[in-house]
């Protein structure tokens, strides 16, 4: 079981993500944050598998928080961001080379072809950066 933290500030956001999740019987998410903040904090507590992680949000964002979590909890990471394509090319990058190893577009009022094409997109990461051996930087 691959046991899964969700860190987003939009509730509509967390919740499809966690559905979306729940729907492989291979993933387990065992907690979910509101900011990077929360997701820093329970990223130590829980010792989840993976991480999902949004870029913006308030009191810390994702950028931070990945940061964080690599010096004290190095944990395999996935953005999923809803920013557009040029602002994801330039803080994709930066959240990257932060420690993060995927960017997945974020579930939203997309037709009903597009959100299934994330999901699986999304379910299909999550598994196979489980399988990544993440490290603190400078390791």
């Amino acid at each position: 079981m691959i046991r899964v933290l969700v860190v987003d500030d939009s509730a509509t956001a967390r919740e499809s993500i966690v559905a979306i999740l729940n729907r492989s019987p291979a993933i387990e998410v065992v907690g979910a944050a509101n900011d990077g903040v929360e997701g820093v904090e329970l990223a130590a507590r829980l010792r989840p598998d993976v991480i999902t992680m949004d870029i913006l949000m308030p009191r810390m964002d994702g950028h931070e928080a990945t940061r964080q979590i690599m010096e004290t909890t190095p944990t395999p990471i996935i953005v999923v961001t809803s920013v557009t394509r040029q602002e994801m090319i330039h803080r994709g990058l930066d959240i990257l080379l932060a420690g993060a190893l995927e960017i997945v577009q974020k579930p939203s009022s997309l037709t009903n072809q597009g959100f299934e094409t994330i999901s699986q997109e999304l379910i299909a990461k999550v598994k196979a950066v489980s399988r990544v051996a993440v490290q603190k930087p400078g390791s």
